[in-house]
């Protein structure tokens, strides 16, 4: 019986079933840009969008109950970390977690 389990648990590592994808990219992206536009895609289901000083896009799902991201805040994203830091005026406003949803 332990063997069958053990065999399971090999089969199911070996298909990636242990893998986190999401979770990698995360940990592996890094910027530090500044939001200088915010706007609704209505091509994306109308998909409220910050547009970044680097160029880049990201959707703006970050809770409201923290508090809102405006124009003129500051994102930082280290690497290895989950965590985006949103400065506003030079002061740490707040942290969002990219792994909750």
């Amino acid at each position: 019986m332990l063997l069958i389990v053990f065999g399971l648990i090999i089969l199911l590592g070996h298909y990636g079933y242990f893998e986190n994808k999401y979770r990698d990219a995360i940990l592996n992206e890094e910027f530090s840009s500044r939001v200088i536009s915010k706007y609704v895609n209505v091509y994306e289901h109308m998909t409220p969008m910050l547009k970044l000083s680097n160029g880049s896009e990201i959707i703006n799902y970050f809770p409201k109950h923290k508090g809102e991201i405006r124009i003129g805040d500051s994102l930082l994203k280290r690497k290895k970390s989950t965590d985006m830091l949103v400065f506003r005026r030079e002061n740490l406003v707040y942290s969002i977690n990219l792994l909750d949803k």
